[in-house]
């Protein structure tokens, strides 16, 4: 599992290039008027948001290691790195994490996990 130490540089450099592509944008444009500026500060937050969302739900599916399900209680198996596109509250990410399987359920996760109620069966 990544440390926080390191975790935090990596979202530190992230929202550096952020504001350092926020400023480009800037002395591109020249003068700003207000709507400008908004439009450039909404830009760069919404980058970092998604970004920040990335990392920390990356990180925490690399916790998942020996998950068990949340169903029967018994190891999953694990079926490789896969990607999805997902609509958060931060934007659209596309994350790339675990697959895991349960024989006993036959049911997929990817973790992690979506609070109760958002998938049949809790899944």
């Amino acid at each position: 599992m990544q440390t926080d130490d390191k975790l935090k540089t990596q979202m530190m450099a992230q929202a550096e290039a952020a504001i350092e592509a926020l400023l480009a944008q800037r002395q591109k444009k020249g003068k700003l008027d207000l709507s400008d500026i908004e439009h450039l500060a909404r830009e760069a937050g919404q980058r970092v948001m998604q970004e920040l969302t990335v990392d920390l739900t990356s990180a925490e599916a690399a916790a998942e290691e020996g998950a068990k399900c949340p169903k029967c209680g018994k190891k999953l198996l694990y079926k490789g790195k896969k990607g999805r596109n997902l609509v958060t509250e931060t934007g659209e990410v596309h994350l790339e994490r675990g697959y895991y399987y349960c024989p006993t359920c036959r049911k997929g996760i990817f973790p992690p996990r979506p609070s109760v109620g958002t998938e049949p069966d809790g899944l």
